[in-house]
């Protein structure tokens, strides 16, 4: 089921956007962070529309490897309603860095065939939504038991 609703974005013109009520069944949200000229965990996360995440851990993480979880489909269905309450399809495809010594994120979603990646090189002037999705993607995945140690702290051997 569908139903329509109006896609703002700061200095676009109002677009109507078909808006899904449901989960599409070849959801793919994923999320990967890259390593820094400091410790910054290089790692990437892929959430299925079935609720199936796999964890990629490559430097300065806990656990390195593969890892696989699943998460609720009521989570997925929340995640996937974030991305198009911040008009994600609307944003640029790259923002740059401000500054050279950021890591980089792509957060990426494949939905009903369309697909979009957002690469986004740390620190940006990206919108304050698109760092939000990013941290959102990680607090539904429940990243931080991979990525960080036992007690909380980062993992600072790559």
């Amino acid at each position: 089921f569908f139903k329509i609703r109006e896609s703002r974005m700061a200095g676009s013109k109002i677009q109507p956007e078909l808006h899904r009520t449901a989960v599409p069944k070849d959801l793919l949200i994923g999320l990967e962070r890259t390593m820094c000229p400091g410790a910054c965990p290089d790692y990437s996360l892929f959430i299925h529309g079935d609720g199936r995440v796999v964890y990629e851990g490559r430097h300065y993480v806990a656990v390195k490897g593969s890892r696989k979880t699943r998460i609720s489909k009521a989570s997925v269905k929340r995640l996937f309603d974030e991305f198009y309450g911040t008009d994600f399809f609307l944003l640029k495809d790259r923002y740059d860095r401000v500054a050279s010594d950021g890591a980089i994120t792509k957060t990426s979603i494949r939905a009903d065939g369309r697909k979009k990646e957002v690469v986004n090189c740390h620190p940006s002037q990206a919108p304050e939504e698109l760092y939000h999705l990013e941290k959102m993607i990680d607090e539904v995945a429940r990243s931080v038991r991979w990525i960080r140690d036992k007690s909380g702290k980062p993992a600072l051997k790559p």
